[in-house]
């Protein structure tokens, strides 16, 4: 890899007249998210900053990029049959991890709820993200291969943002802002970032869907609406709201935004087809809901009580199509992930041939039992243990391990004490061998009210690694009814942070310059 960033970029004068420049262009194109709350207030809702962005793409390997994209479609298909196994869903979640993960536990019970009742709606939606790091691998062309961290099957974000950056990447690089830097900085070397548009096109494909074969007649509804389910407080609010420009300009289709606490009074079912309705602030009569697109409900705190798990049950047993069902957010659960890369059990799913393409792409994935407790003791730096969580944040690296196998150890003893029968809190974790990502580049971070650590406020960091995430859709019932594969997310952190989350402040957003 080249060294990066060029040391021209990194004279004062000059880095200041780039920063200046970048953070213009991404106040002026909605490249930003609310100000952070201060002293356990709320966010101010009228006070925007733009989001934590690179100066520069970074380079990433062109072959590894294009790789990424060409296994997209693939794990669209897996994934959509993963959650269109309702047994498979029960063996892998059903026992062990339902039995020790309160929150896995109260997703599954509204899976079985759901199938036991009847599903009226049969159509799912998914908005997927496979994200990937770089591995050292000797044996490689140029000594790397591209890795599979998570698959991301509920509230894939920051595509709206990614596809912004690149822009203002490409905006700097026609104004003059790189020259006579790298010859490498040439459009042929930014891809074009269609996240946005694909990840609208995915919702209109459910919408359109709904409207031609499951649309219920005769109610006195508005017409039919996509419905954004939305943390309150919410700082990645424009992230969301460029969806949902994107759909009504592009394609002509309406939505609504509410938080599950909202839905609690405002959602209701009509008839027996199970129509879901919500009343709206904004019209006097209620509106049909043709798509359930959650970017809330993947984290334990979206459900602060039985009211609103209820909520989510209602959404589930409606005739919206859901994105994602619920057996969809299940099948995107690192246990899944982690029993896919057991001897065999892709081609419970996909071709001999399709699963040769994919395995190359799982990092070591292994169980937690008494036999690999022992391997991530003895090297624990080798390993990360991860719960079946999404967000970011709740990883257990390294040397930290071995204390918190030890800590749930003593938890299962207590709770045995009490007369809880047997159970092995380790069982809601896998364990992932830690991807050994190669000495990369520097580049130049820019976050808003960080402080000026070199001049205009930017943030030269020496060594990053940078992770790439690939979107896709996917619109599928028994049958696979629509796949689509397109735009990217790029997050580079400086190389010594394990996690790698732009919403909780370890990343920043970035764009791969191919090479």
């Amino acid at each position: 890899m080249p060294e990066w960033p060029p040391e021209e970029v990194l004279e004062d004068r000059r880095l200041v007249a780039l920063v200046n420049a970048a953070r213009d262009y991404a106040l002026a194109h909605g490249l930003v998210i609310r100000a952070p709350a201060k002293d356990g207030a709320q966010p101010p809702q009228d006070t925007v900053i733009h989001a934590p962005l690179t100066l520069l793409p970074t380079p990433f390997p062109r072959n590894l990029f294009e790789n990424a994209k060409r296994l997209q479609p693939l794990y669209n298909k897996l994934y959509s049959r993963v959650a269109s196994d309702h047994d498979f869903i029960r063996e892998v979640i059903g026992g062990a991890v339902a039995r020790v993960d309160d929150f896995q536990r109260r997703l599954y019970e509204i899976f079985e709820r759901v199938l036991e009742e009847g599903v009226v709606q049969p159509v799912t939606l998914g908005l997927f993200r496979s994200d990937y790091l770089m591995h050292t691998c000797a044996g490689a062309t140029d000594g790397v291969v591209l890795k599979q961290v998570e698959f991301n099957t509920i509230s894939s974000s920051f595509g709206p943002l990614c596809a912004e950056v690149t822009k203002m990447h490409r905006y700097l690089l026609a104004r003059g802002a790189y020259d006579a830097t790298s010859h490498l900085l040439s459009n042929g070397n930014i891809p074009e970032n269609n996240a946005l548009a694909t990840l609208a096109a995915g919702l209109a494909d459910a919408h359109r869907y709904y409207v031609q074969n499951t649309r219920g007649n005769g109610t006195a509804v508005q017409g039919a609406c996509v419905l954004f389910v939305v943390q309150p407080n919410e700082r990645n609010t424009f992230d969301q709201r460029a969806i949902e420009y994107e759909l009504l300009a592009k394609h002509g289709i309406r939505s609504q935004r509410a938080s599950m606490e909202d839905l609690s009074k405002w959602a209701s079912l009509q008839g027996n087809k199970r129509i879901l309705v919500v009343q709206s602030p904004l019209s006097t009569l209620p509106i049909e809901i043709s798509t359930v697109y959650f970017r809330a409900g993947y984290d334990p705190v979206d459900y602060q009580n039985d009211t609103a798990w209820e909520t989510r049950f209602l959404l589930e047993r409606s005739l919206a199509i859901k994105c994602p069902s619920v057996s969809l957010q299940l099948a995107g659960a690192k246990k899944v992930q982690q029993v896919l890369a057991e001897p065999g059990v892709l081609e419970r799913f996909i071709t001999h041939s399709e699963a040769v393409q994919l395995r190359p792409s799982f990092a070591e994935l292994l169980p937690v039992n008494e036999e690999t407790i022992k391997i991530a003791t003895a090297s624990p730096e080798d390993y990360v243990l991860k719960p079946q969580r999404e967000g970011g944040g709740h990883n257990i690296y390294k040397q930290d391990i071995p204390p918190a196998l030890a800590a749930m150890a003593e938890r299962d003893a207590e709770r045995a004490k009490e007369g809880a029968g047997e159970v092995h809190e380790h069982e809601g974790y896998i364990l992932m061998g830690l991807i050994k990502t190669p000495p990369h580049r520097g580049n130049v971070f820019l976050r808003a009210n960080t402080g000026p650590d070199t001049p205009g406020g930017a943030a030269h960091a020496t060594e990053t690694v940078s992770e790439l995430g690939i979107y896709g859709t996917s619109l599928f019932g028994p049958d696979l009814l629509v796949e689509k594969s397109d735009g990217f997310l790029l997050r580079t952190k400086g190389s010594d942070s394990n996690e790698g989350g732009v919403a909780v402040g370890y990343s920043v957003i970035d764009t791969p310059l191919l090479v």
